[in-house]
């Protein structure tokens, strides 16, 4: 459909500005609640300037989707599999190695996974029947909400998996068994806690993986803890644990076997006095890095914290440049989503203005009245 527009001398960029803070409303209004919308016409309007033939795309199907509107948001700003490097906020710079070893998106390969022995059913959460609002979510809510956009932006699987409670065992154990049996439909399943997210919305997880070479020998990648006092996240041999609210699978045999045994291991037959951590913290997390990574090693990928751990704080030794991981202050996880969710819409906005800033600021003499 093609519809005449009148316009001021600025018109033939106007209509990529409309386009743009179109899609910023949908999201907008999404996340209100609604999952559709329908763009609005532009109608003729006389500015005193030239008629403008602009080309409008009408929707044969109805509204436009959510995952539709998420791509074209994020198209802009979304990097490839292979993009040479990343420079972070304060300028740093992180380099993929040559040959990288996944050229092309995963798609449905891949599963983004929440794992879940609470409803999230109560007022203030995901779940709640009652009204959508954003202002009230909690912080379960916020991480579960950026785990699942994150999934849609870059075309993955997603799903919440809710666990029954263990009758032995502090709740947490549930990630190796779980894990075991989504790797059986996937190549790769990532799992956050939902204190945890995606703090680079905009970077495929093939990139980490080709950043973090995971290699097909790699069942497991984790960041390790920051490092503190003795004792405070060091296993018996005073080594830094690996933290499990981060984990990336990869399918294998391998990978199978070192979550059985990692499932296994409270129950002392491979492990003697490995069910002291069936309750007292840090629970899986403390029995993987007690036993199960000292045999194996060579199956074992320990990521820099500062990259896939923590987040930016006064003294942090981990500022969670890829991956953030609120221990303290968890309501900020969906504090990160709603930054990082306006900075793709706010971005090509601003790039917009300042090309057009010719067009759009006026100066005025001192005193001067037209």
């Amino acid at each position: 459909m093609v519809l005449p527009i009148l316009g001021a001398r600025s018109a033939p960029w106007m209509s990529n500005f409309v386009a743009v803070s179109v899609i910023g409303v949908v999201l907008f209004v999404t996340v209100l609640g609604f999952w559709a919308f329908q763009p609005p016409m532009p109608r003729p309007g006389y500015h005193g300037g030239t008629t403008v033939e602009v080309t409008i795309p009408v929707e044969p199907s109805g509204p436009v989707s959510i995952q539709e509107v998420l791509r074209l948001l994020y198209a802009p700003l979304k990097m490839k599999p292979t993009t040479p490097s990343f420079t972070d906020d304060l300028g740093r710079s992180y380099k993929l190695p040559a040959n990288p070893l996944f050229p092309n998106p995963l798609g449905k390969d891949l599963l983004v996974v929440d794992l879940e022995t609470r409803p999230l059913d109560k007022n203030g959460q995901l779940m709640h029947k009652g009204a959508f609002k954003w202002g009230d979510l909690d912080y379960l809510s916020g991480g579960v909400m950026n785990h699942y956009t994150y999934a849609m932006i870059h075309g993955y699987d997603y799903k919440f998996v809710q666990a029954a409670s263990f009758d032995d065992r502090h709740n947490t154990w549930i990630k190796p068994s779980a894990l075991a049996n989504l790797l059986k439909h996937y190549k790769f399943v990532v799992f956050l806690d939902a204190d945890a997210a995606f703090h680079q919305m905009q970077m495929p997880m093939e990139w980490l993986l080709n950043y973090w070479q995971i290699t097909p020998e790699i069942s497991l990648a984790m960041p390790l803890d920051p490092s503190g006092p003795p004792g405070t996240n060091d296993d018996r041999f005073n080594r830094t644990l690996t933290n499990t609210g981060f984990i990336v699978a990869q399918q294998s045999d391998r990978t199978q076997e070192i979550l059985k045994a990692w499932h296994e291991c409270p129950d002392d037959t491979r492990y003697p006095d490995c069910s002291q951590w069936k309750q007292p913290r840090f629970h899986e997390q403390s029995a993987f890095g007690n036993y199960i990574r000292y045999d194996y090693e060579d199956n074992i990928k320990e990521l820099p914290c500062t990259e896939a751990n923590g987040y930016p704080s006064e003294n942090a030794q981990c500022e969670g440049v890829f991956m953030r991981h609120y221990w303290y202050g968890k309501e900020r996880v969906r504090d990160d989503l709603a930054n990082s969710t306006m900075e793709a819409i706010m971005a090509p906005i601003q790039k917009l203005y300042m090309d057009h800033r010719k067009d759009i600021i006026t100066e005025q003499a001192k005193n001067e009245i037209i």
